[in-house]
């Protein structure tokens, strides 16, 4: 009986563990409609632009990385929506910054009305070899006009 039994269990237990629900990490029905961003080199990468007061605007951006020997370049530009509705940097409004490991930007300017973003580009070098390119935007901000 005990034979029996646990026949019976292992035949129920390879077969529960042979469909696809066990197989998946997710179901189809909760997988995501997009690719997720998996960085190889870089911890962090962002861009940030806020309403500071009286018509400032403060934008930030910058990258890490998990390992010490590894050089960053960002580039941290404001974007404007133009008449296309396609987003392109501004003259005047874009900044640099290299360190090794973490490295981040910032600046406050006034901006005339419409719709703005701020975009950093991000490269991560070893011993002067590109190993990664990313870029980051922020939420879109409305200027009033």
């Amino acid at each position: 009986m005990k034979k029996l039994l646990s026949i019976i269990l292992c035949t129920l237990f390879l077969c529960v563990a042979s469909t696809t629900t066990f197989a998946e990490s997710t179901r189809s029905s909760e997988a995501t409609p997009y690719i997720e961003a998996r960085y190889n080199e870089f911890t962090t990468v962002y861009a940030g632009l806020v309403k500071t007061g009286l018509g400032f605007y403060h934008i930030e951006g910058g990258a890490g990385t998990y390992d010490s020997d590894l050089r960053i370049d960002i580039t941290l530009t404001i974007e404007g929506c133009n008449s296309s509705g396609n987003y392109v940097p501004i003259d005047g409004f874009k900044w640099t910054a290299s360190d090794y490991y973490a490295v981040a930007t910032q600046a406050t300017r006034a901006l005339s009305g419409g719709a703005y973003r701020a975009h950093t580009v991000a490269k991560c070098y070893r011993n002067g070899v590109l190993l990664e390119t990313v870029e980051a935007y922020s939420d879109v901000v409305n200027v009033p006009f």
